[in-house]
């Protein structure tokens, strides 16, 4: 009696222990799929707070400077602001969906779009500057251009390491919005050599030279980015 009163007990255990264990097991899958939701859900959060900080400071230290390399740096970087909200805005929007809504399309369009607004625009005050040079303040813009160098080094390692925990397929409204911080990351690279050149040879010229090939390069590669997404917008229209 007592020994088969102690394998019932034995067998009871067993399977609580089973039951528990699985429901462990459950409540870990279910956390892990409710972390991974939301960090689906806000891939843009960190990259938006981060440059919007920096953005105000790079803007007034541009005009302190009178450095077009770092205005235009800090300008990439305000429109980074609308770019990354609106990204996340779209991706929000998105998550229950696996093929690119039309509002995530018309996002990136809108982010792409502002991209070439912004590269046109440094091109026309470049092309001003070499008609009228305007001394710059090369040491500090080095150091401003450092530091917003370093914030879009780890904006940029942030939004791959989202492109990476999302299966390596970056959507149409990530390419869009990766395209700015790329824009500002080059233009902090520039604004750094700018700085640099400046304060030891006072040759200010290098500045619009280096904002123009910046843009140049970021028109480019904008409107092979605009390309896709009127593939894509015509492709969900079908």
């Amino acid at each position: 009696m007592d020994k088969s009163h102690t394998k019932h007990t034995d067998t009871h255990d067993c399977c609580g222990s089973g039951h528990h264990a699985h429901d462990e097991k459950h409540a870990h899958t279910h956390d892990d799929h409710a972390h991974s939701d939301h960090a689906h859900g806000n891939p843009f959060l960190i990259p938006f707070l981060a440059i919007t900080l920096f953005a105000v400071v790079e803007f007034a230290g541009g005009i302190w400077t009178q450095s077009l390399a770092l205005l235009s740096d800090a300008w990439h970087m305000l429109f980074d602001v609308l770019a990354l909200g609106l990204a996340m805005w779209a991706a929000h929007h998105a998550r229950k969906s696996p093929r690119p809504s039309r509002l995530e399309l018309r996002v990136s369009m809108v982010n792409a779009v502002s991209m070439l607004v912004v590269a046109v625009w440094i091109i026309i005050e470049a092309v001003e500057r070499f008609k009228n040079p305007v001394p710059v303040a090369g040491g500090y813009v080095s150091i401003i251009a450092v530091l917003g160098l370093l914030v879009n080094i780890f904006v940029a390692k942030h939004m791959h390491h989202q492109h990476e925990h999302q299966g390596g397929d970056a959507s149409l409204n990530h390419r869009a919005a990766f395209l700015h911080v790329l824009g500002d990351l080059l233009g902090s690279v520039t604004a750094v050599v700018a700085g640099v050149v400046i304060y030891f040879t006072g040759w200010v010229t290098i500045d619009p030279i280096l904002s123009i090939v910046i843009s140049v390069l970021l028109f480019a590669v904008t409107l092979n980015l605009i390309k896709d997404i009127r593939r894509g917008t015509i492709n969900h229209s079908h």
